[in-house]
This record gives structure tokens, C-alpha cells and sequence, in this order.
């Protein structure tokens, strides 16, 4: 294995930064761009020199005597010279680790996170047919930069129901609405929130309420002054498509959940901040949040666009429901057609309700940010459930239920019932299966662009339950089928650093990823008891009678 030096990687990185902008896969070339890569291409060879002269320096100096060979080495490496170095030039430091860590947000990437496009000749005959009507043209992930094309205005705040959560809360709107001018939409219930209103009858509370109601006056006084500049909302009553020009969430991962959840189609960028528990989907910390919302705000952030399935119920009613409707020539019914239509919204399980937005040009369609699970739910017997994909059948599922997961998923649900975790720039629909009563059932993963078709097996037991994110829990019959794809409207998510930094991190500091005490190196003690040698045992001996 070749080992590279210092001078190697410096070469080495600046052809690859070069390559990069020669065939445009970080950035897009613009004047400002052009600029911060110059400068760093400046940095790159003001190091590359320094590291050269070092080196010829290091080489004379070993032509010399012995002596004076070792009191030069030992005058260089001394910890004085060391530091005199690293204050006269702070870029000596370059392509140290730690060095290496803290920008790790901030480099131009010199790999695309797509795989290299294949080669398409196999063998002296052999090659893909072309066909230019399926030619795709994907974006490397890494290049997924945030920017505006015109100002944003409107700022959705979701904050989670938690005291602790109402002081940056009110801080953040309040900068948001004196400093930047934005209009500020909050949900209805936060107005109701006891804590942040002066007209609560307090004598009807507990004596606990009213000692952090008192707590909190300061902060009550303060959002009461912006009260009547926030615009409101409900859930499930209005409608925020084309109103929302940008979100913030305050708390946990289930903030981002619920902002999923309200944008059916196309979603604002979402910057979220830890607030809450695990905080795995939320990178940014709400210490200096004002420097981090305008970089954002300037365009100067990386995004994750984090996949979505669209999910959709097809009653056993349907298909007779369709072919009323081709009878009679179209989507205008007769009145008496209404009766035979068993038409189900995904609305909390309701029915005859208005349920989701039209997503992707389908009714009856509700788009999930994590995961859909298909379960027994109360009944003791096992689920039955059938799995096709493509309409081709693929298995049956004999357990406890199934999981059908986005790569953002993989690492709740799905991971927990012993999915592999996967990052969420990969194109791809993770199979899950809860607890099958079989050594054999595996997790798979299939591509994204797939349709996969749930339904109960006729010879099942009882029914299943399915829910959405978990919510909109509802009951799947005999004969119904759940209808699972990617959709085309994903999640943007602003990156704290960068796609691959912000995974990682969340794995180590969320999950704990892979952590466990290290194993220590072998003494010669211990060496040698392992090696079994005789001689070299009373060779040992003999050497710690000689110390004695």
C-alpha cells in the first residue's frame, strides 16, 4: 500500500478541484464562486510551496555530520518552534485532520455522491441498447446548493409542545419579525397556549401551573407585544401550498415530521433546530441561530433532499366505482352513482370528509417523510400480508406486520426491526418486515422508482392496520391494497455542514453509532505468553534476573 505525503495529497486535491470545475459537478460557475475557488486554489499552492521548501530544507540538512543533523532536528521539532510556526502562518496546518474536520462543511467536493456512469460496451460485441426517451439527467447530491430566486418573505415558525421550547421561540420570532422584516405564520394552538396569555384565570389552576406561569412573565410579556403581527393557521382547515416561503422547526424530529406532513406537494426549505430528544433530522443549534438563519436566508447552505412515498388506498369498491364512472362518460355522476361509490379519504380514517391535497395528479394519496407500516394491530393472530412489486408477486409477509420506508426512515422504525441504515441522498424504498415468524426474511431494498402493491392475503385471519408517519391510523380490509412509490416532491432539508458530515454526526451523536470501548495494544508481556515459545520465556526470565 502506497502511502501519499503532504505534497502528494496537496497535488493531488488541486487536480481534483480542477477536474471538478472543469466538468462543473460542484458548482455552477458562477462570479462569486469563480472568486472563493481562485482564492482557495491561491491558498492551495502558497502550501504546496511551503511544503517544498520544507522538504529541500529536510534534505540538506541530512547531508550534514551526524551532530549537527541531530541538533537541527531537534531544534525543528521542539514544541516553541512548533507554535512560532503555527502563529506566523496559520495555513501550515492545512490538511491536518482536525484542520480537515472543521472545514469538512465548507470544501467543494471532489467526488460526485452519484456512482460514475457505467460503461455501456461489454466485450468486443456487446452494449446498451440507447434509448433517448428514458435518458435521465441527476444531479451529484453534493451540488445541491440552496438559493432564492427571489427574496423570501413568509416564515412558518413550528415549535414543539414544550415549555422549555417557548424562549427561543419567542426570541427567534421576535428577531425575525424586528430584524428581518419577515411575515411570521405560527399554528392557532400556539396562541392558546396558556403560558403566553395574561388572561388565565390562575385561581382555577394548579399551584404548580402558577409558579411557571410566573416564570415565565418576561417571555409572556414579550411575545404579547408581537401577537397581533403573526399570521395563524390550523391544521387540516387551511391550506399553506404557495404561502410558505421558508420554515423553521424548534425541537425534535417530530417537528420536521409534521411540517412533512403539511405540504402535500412542494415543500419550503426546512431549517431545523435541536430543541427536542434524539434531534437526529435537526443539525443546527440554537446558540448563534441569527448568523445561521441569514446564511440561509443569503443563499449560503447546502440541502439534503430527503425522499417521500406516496401512499395510496384502493377500497375493494374501486373498481367498481370506476367502471360506473366509464358507464356513464366521465367524472360527472348521476345522484343515484353516489351511494355505490365507496370512496375512503385518507382523513384521520374518516370517511365522506375531504381528505389530502391532490399529490402528484392522484386522489386518495397521502405523501410520508419516514415510513408507512402495515400491522395487526389488537387482533391476536398473525398478519398475512402479500407483497407485490411492479404488479409481479413477490412474497408474503407472516409476522407481526411490515415496514415500508424512505432512506430517512431507515434509521427509525426500520431500524429498530434491524434494517440497515441508508443515507438519505440514495434513491431507494427499504422493505422492512416486523417480526416474521421465519429465519429467513431479510430487510431488502428496492429501487425508488418502483410501485409496490400491499394487500391481505385472502386465506388471512383478520385485518390489518396501517398507518402514516404514525398518524392516520386506519383499517385495511380483505380486498383493499396499499399502493406505495417515491414521490416527486421531496423534503428539502438545509445541511448544518454539509450531506455526509450532518449523517455521520447524527449517527454518532444520536444513535451512538458503533461505540464501544477500544482494544488495547499488546505489551511485551503479553506478546510474549502468546507466542508459547519456551525459549523466549526463559530468555525473559533470565533478563528480569539480570535487572534484579
Amino acid at each position: 500500500m502506497t502511502c501519499l505525503s503532504d505534497i502528494d495529497l496537496a497535488t493531488l486535491h488541486q487536480h481534483r478541484l480542477e477536474e471538478i470545475f472543469s466538468y462543473k459537478l460542484a458548482w455552477s460557475g458562477t462570479g462569486h464562486q469563480q472568486t472563493q475557488y481562485n482564492d482557495l486554489l491561491v491558498r492551495h499552492n502558497a502550501s504546496l510551496k511551503r511544503q517544498r521548501i520544507i522538504q529541500h530544507a529536510a534534505n540538506t540538512a541530512s547531508t550534514r555530520a551526524k551532530d549537527e543533523a541531530f541538533t537541527d532536528d531537534c531544534v525543528a521539532t521542539s514544541p516553541g518552534n512548533n507554535q512560532a510556526k503555527s502563529e506566523q502562518d496559520p495555513d501550515d496546518g492545512y490538511f491536518d485532520s482536525t484542520t480537515r474536520r472543521t472545514r469538512s462543511g465548507t470544501w467543494p467536493r471532489t467526488r460526485s455522491l452519484n456512482a460514475p456512469s457505467p460503461f455501456q460496451h461489454f466485450g468486443p460485441c456487446g452494449r446498451i441498447m440507447k434509448n433517448s426517451a428514458m435518458v435521465m439527467q441527476i444531479q451529484d447530491p453534493a451540488s445541491q446548493r440552496l438559493t432564492w430566486y427571489k427574496p423570501p418573505l413568509t416564515v412558518l415558525v413550528i415549535k414543539k409542545k414544550d415549555s422549555q421550547v417557548l424562549p427561543p421561540f419567542v426570541q427567534l420570532v421576535e428577531w425575525l419579525v424586528q430584524e428581518k422584516h419577515m411575515v411570521v405564520w405560527v399554528e392557532s394552538a400556539v396562541l392558546e397556549d396558556k403560558l403566553l396569555r395574561d388572561d388565565v384565570k390562575l385561581e382555577q389552576e394548579s399551584s404548580k401551573f402558577q409558579k411557571v406561569h410566573a416564570q415565565y412573565a418576561g417571555v409572556r410579556a414579550r411575545f404579547l407585544q408581537l401577537r397581533e403581527k403573526l399570521v395563524t393557521f390550523k391544521d387540516g382547515r387551511d391550506d399553506l401550498t404557495d404561502r410558505i416561503d421558508f420554515i423553521v422547526c424548534l425541537g425534535g424530529d417530530g417537528t420536521l415530521l409534521y411540517a412533512s406532513q403539511l405540504f402535500q406537494q412542494s415543500v419550503p426549505p426546512v431549517m431545523a433546530f435541536y430543541l427536542g430528544s434524539l434531534g437526529f433530522l435537526t443539525p443546527f443549534q440554537c446558540d448563534n441561530f441569527q448568523e445561521q438563519v441569514t446564511n440561509v436566508l443569503e443563499g449560503h447552505a447546502a440541502l439534503t433532499l430527503r425522499s417521500r412515498l406516496r401512499c395510496s388506498i384502493h377500497r375493494k369498491g374501486e373498481r367498481r366505482k370506476e367502471s360506473l364512472l366509464h358507464s356513464v362518460g366521465g367524472n360527472l355522476l348521476i345522484p343515484g352513482f353516489h351511494r355505490q361509490l365507496n370512496y375512503v379519504e385518507l382523513n384521520n380514517g374518516q370517511t365522506g370528509k375531504a381528505g389530502c391535497n391532490n399529490n402528484n395528479g392522484h386522489n386518495n394519496s397521502i405523501l410520508v417523510l419516514n415510513e408507512v407500516v402495515i400491522n395487526r394491530g389488537p387482533s391476536p393472530y398473525l398478519s398475512n400480508i402479500d407483497i407485490f412489486l411492479d404488479g409481479k408477486y413477490i412474497t408474503s409477509v407472516q409476522g407481526d406486520g411490515l415496514i415500508v420506508s424512505t432512506p430517512t426512515g431507515s434509521t427509525a422504525y426500520a431500524a429498530a426491526a434491524g434494517a440497515s441504515m441508508i443515507h438519505p441522498s440514495v434513491p431507494a424504498i427499504l422493505v422492512t418486515p416486523i417480526c416474521p415468524h421465519s429465519l429467513s426474511f431479510r430487510p431488502i431494498v428496492v429501487p425508488a422508482g418502483v410501485e409496490l402493491k400491499i394487500s391481505i392475503s385472502p386465506d388471512s385471519r383478520n385485518t390489518s392496520r396501517v398507518s402514516f408517519d404514525g398518524r392516520n391510523d386506519q383499517e385495511l380490509n380483505h380486498g383493499d391494497s396499499l399502493r406505495v412509490t417515491t414521490s416527486i416532491y421531496p423534503v428539502p432539508s438545509i445541511c448544518s455542514q454539509d450531506q455526509i458530515s450532518d449523517w455521520f454526526d447524527s449517527l454518532a451523536e444520536g444513535l451512538h453509532w458503533n461505540v464501544r470501548k477500544r482494544q488495547k495494544c499488546l505489551d511485551e508481556l503479553s506478546d510474549l505468553t502468546a507466542s508459547g515459545s519456551e525459549d523466549t520465556l526463559d530468555e525473559f526470565d533470565n533478563l528480569q534476573i539480570y535487572d534484579a
